[in-house]
């Protein structure tokens, strides 16, 4: 046993604390999300690449609950509010210091969709074009549904470099997510965000579309 401030902590009781906080990891992330939302806290790199919805560390309060309460099946609403606390909680990333260096990707048609009604959707881009004012280390862009053929075709992706350099990436899908941590398959991913990025606007031109697409809500 060792004392604390006058107090007797043991290693079963710091073992019990670090069990719950564990599961409170467990009640506000999907079981395969869990272990990504841990390292993205001190990560170097976070990418992504948005083919439906924006991208959740640029989430704004009502765009988080009206994205929640659309899914299918439905979660409960204490489901609904415990997910959108837990990505409103994961967006401090963007104030850490040293801050991680972010970029993401998003299609066209996403600054179109209004989830949760469009002034929902005019709040939501005034925020992204906010955060591309604030954040240095955030790169905005936006891939034009113009762009007929482009690298993404296959669906949202996201990528990331930890602390200690390793590469991660982390594919959404209805059938099952997928969790990718081989470095020739991670290498080969990062290559496939960098052909994405250079065939989507650039971030100029992109903050462009979307404020253009905000002043048409």
């Amino acid at each position: 046993m060792r004392a604390v401030g006058g107090g007797r902590r043991t290693v079963q009781g710091e073992r019990s604390v670090e069990g719950l906080l564990r599961h409170a990891g467990r009640e506000k992330y999907p079981p395969k999300y869990l272990g990504w939302a841990k390292s993205q806290r001190t990560a170097r790199i976070i990418n992504g690449y948005e083919t439906m919805v924006m991208p959740g560390l640029l989430q704004t309060e009502e765009y988080a609950y009206a994205l929640h309460r659309a899914r299918v099946p439905a979660y409960s609403e204490a489901e609904v509010i415990s997910r959108v606390e837990a990505r409103l909680e994961r967006r401090a990333v963007l104030d850490r210091t040293p801050p991680p260096h972010v970029g993401h990707v998003i299609e066209e048609s996403v600054l179109e969709r209004a989830l949760g009604g469009p002034e929902v959707l005019k709040n939501q881009l005034r925020h992204i074009l906010d955060c591309i004012e604030r954040y240095s280390h955030l790169t905005v862009q936006v891939m034009p549904t113009g762009q007929h053929t482009h690298a993404g075709l296959m669906g949202p992706l996201h990528l990331m470099s930890t602390e200690d350099g390793r590469g991660l990436v982390y594919i959404e899908a209805r059938g099952g997510d997928r969790y990718i941590t081989q470095p020739d398959r991670v290498i080969e991913m990062f290559d496939l965000f960098g052909v994405m990025r250079a065939q989507a606007l650039n971030p100029w031109r992109s903050a462009e579309i979307i404020e253009k697409k905000m002043g048409q809500l």
